[in-house]
């Protein structure tokens, strides 16, 4: 019957600076269909006396429900939209040049190397090699083979063979932490690293330089090693739901460009994916969303129950198959906000005499644990008890981001342990809680990571680290107050964040500023003037997928691709080194052949 249901959307900006949406919902049937409600995901603010010839039932989330009035048509006017560009002309930029025949590396091999020095002949890598390695290796090689065949490539260069090429491995322990050398001439290659991770990264550089033509590569010597030690890319599998395969695949891209750090945001205001053995009732109950579960749809849900949940079976594999990459798994337990999911499933983490009412910026009534309650702590104890054990990670992320204003404010247990503890604020009862998780997490072996807001009042242990995603300054200020920093502003690294202006182009846009290719390539994360002795505390770059707007799949390597590349580059190459140009011919002459041959769907634009 849905089918027979045509929907019409008309956009039309107002004088106020919002868009209206203009409804218009057709039955191409002989039959008469009635319903009472319209139900739909909607990403942006709204005025709540907005509806016309409509009475709004239910927000949640991204989620409403509308009430039906007698009338042909429902309008919405929301407001602090999204721009909406149907038509747009092509202006040439003033400050356009034609950069010509340019290249930097003259070879497939992303991110460039810190030196290569080409031989001016080719090799024959086609027929595979002879190994002269140690056994200590052969494990090595054979994850190589592993994630060569889960490139999903035409390729192969990695297997065994009598008339091969001679391969040879060894370790230096004169080469910095995950660097390594590499030697390709006409008739041997040779490898040398500190370390296995120096040796992951040396093969990842020679199957990109044989994938462009195995026949014909290029004979290069090449000595490199990472700018920062903290390579990362986060995925957010809490407002939808990726499989194991999936998983793998995101795991995968990140070995070939050599990033070393997968931050998995396991639960959220929407959902719980991770199996936690005493409490079934968390993936019971709120690891599907759908108009007959616990959790509303939303995000693209339908009527349709959907989601999913990782079994601790299933995150032992997905950290294993990291491990052979050379990627470290941090998972993440966003607390104390973003807990809306949370908090339905186990109704006596609530405070029922709490009469604070409030609502996050994502649009959730109420979504914050009670630092005053006993049993918040046993749920934390026995959440970490069990993560701990699954992840042999350093670092348990545990969020500490968005807590709403309002929050905690008229709470009796709260005020008691404002009035024992002699606090004034909200803001001291979440240091107060915070500096009690990390404690839970130490009992366990761990360390703790989470997002900027965490430093701001002295939150989170310094032997710990932070995510700085809000803007450059608050990174760099909290650097320079001794933190350990991985940079992430949106404006540069969030990958879910629209690539232009063009209407068809999918992402977010609440940045203001779109996120192209190039403003990911253009981001140092260390100032020029900042002083030597704080250059440390950067450890490192990350990018983040969060994932409201990927219902269709389809589009994850487009906003991936070639950002994920860009980003590899500033991570991995020293910044006198980075130069875009050279780096965008590159991805077209070298690496455009290698992602069609991947079946990546990358951006087109980007390329041409």
């Amino acid at each position: 019957m849905m089918s027979q249901l045509k929907l019409n959307v008309k956009l039309k900006k107002c004088e106020d600076g919002g868009t209206l949406l203009n409804f218009c919902l057709s039955n191409n049937t002989d039959e008469f269909i009635g319903f009472d409600k319209f139900c739909m995901s909607f990403m942006f603010p709204f005025r709540e006396d907005a509806f016309v010839n409509a009475a709004l039932l239910k927000n949640v989330g991204s989620y409403i429900e509308l009430a039906i009035k007698n009338s042909d048509k429902i309008e919405v006017v929301y407001s602090k939209a999204d721009k909406v560009a149907a038509f747009y002309i092509n202006v040439k930029d003033e400050n356009e040049r034609n950069i010509g025949e340019i290249s930097s590396r003259k070879l497939n091999c992303f991110p460039l190397p810190q030196k290569i020095e080409h031989l001016h002949m080719t090799a024959d890598l086609s027929r595979g090699f002879i190994l002269d390695i140690e056994q200590e290796f052969l494990t090595l090689f054979e994850n190589a083979v592993e994630t060569e065949r889960d490139f999903a490539s035409d390729v192969t260069i990695f297997r065994q063979s009598d008339d091969g090429t001679p391969l040879k491995i060894s370790m230096d322990d004169l080469i910095v932490k995950e660097g390594y050398k590499l030697s390709i001439t006409a008739d041997r290659v040779e490898i040398a690293a500190a370390d296995v991770g120096g040796l992951h990264n040396a093969l990842m550089s020679l199957w990109q330089i044989a994938a462009l033509n195995p026949h014909d590569v290029s004979c290069v010597e090449i000595e490199d090693a990472p700018r920062f030690e903290w390579r990362g890319q986060h995925l957010d599998v809490a407002r939808q739901f990726y499989s194991m395969d999936e998983v793998k695949r995101f795991l995968n891209h990140m070995a070939l460009y050599k990033m070393n750090k997968f931050h998995w945001h396991l639960v959220d205001d929407e959902a719980w994916r991770v199996e936690i053995k005493a409490l079934p009732v968390l993936t019971k109950k709120i690891a599907f969303r759908g108009h007959d579960q616990l959790m509303e749809p939303g995000f693209g849900s339908t009527c349709e129950a959907d989601g999913g949940f990782y079994t601790q079976d299933d995150m032992r594999e997905i950290v294993a198959y990291a491990a052979k990459r050379n990627i470290e798994v941090i998972p993440e337990i966003d607390v104390p906000g973003h807990c809306y999911a949370l908090l339905k499933a186990i109704p006596d983490l609530v405070e029922k005499e709490d009469l604070s009412d409030y609502k996050s910026v994502q649009g959730y009534h109420n979504n914050c644990l009670n630092p005053g309650l006993p049993q918040t702590y046993e749920f934390m104890d026995t959440v970490f008890k069990e993560v701990a054990d699954i992840f042999p990670s350093d670092f348990i992320h545990i969020g500490a981001d968005e807590r709403p204003k309002g929050s905690w404010e008229r709470s009796p247990k709260i005020a008691e342990l404002m009035a024992a503890n002699g606090y004034n604020s909200t803001e001291q009862v979440q240091t107060h809680f915070l500096k009690k998780v990390q404690n839970i997490a130490k009992k366990y072996g761990k360390k703790t990571g989470a997002w900027e807001e965490a430093s701001e009042q002295g939150d989170i242990d310094k032997h710990g680290y932070v995510v700085s995603w809000k803007g450059v300054e608050a990174g760099i200020n909290a650097a320079e107050r001794g933190y350990n920093m991985v940079m992430a502003p949106a404006q540069f690294c969030y990958f879910d964040i629209a690539q232009s202006e063009h209407f068809d182009e999918p992402g977010l846009t609440w940045t203001g500023a779109r996120v192209s290719m190039e403003t990911t390539y253009s981001y140092n994360p260390i100032p020029d003037d900042i002083a030597p002795e704080l250059k440390s505390n950067f450890k490192g770059i990350q990018g983040c997928l969060w994932s409201e707007n990927l219902y269709d799949k389809t589009i994850v390597d487009h906003l991936m691709f070639p950002r994920l590349i860009a980003l590899s580059e500033i991570c991995w190459t020293e910044i006198e080194r980075q130069n875009y140009d050279n780096f965008k011919y590159d991805l077209k002459k070298y690496h455009q052949n290698m992602l069609d041959g991947m079946k990546i769907n990358y951006r087109r634009r980007d390329f041409a």
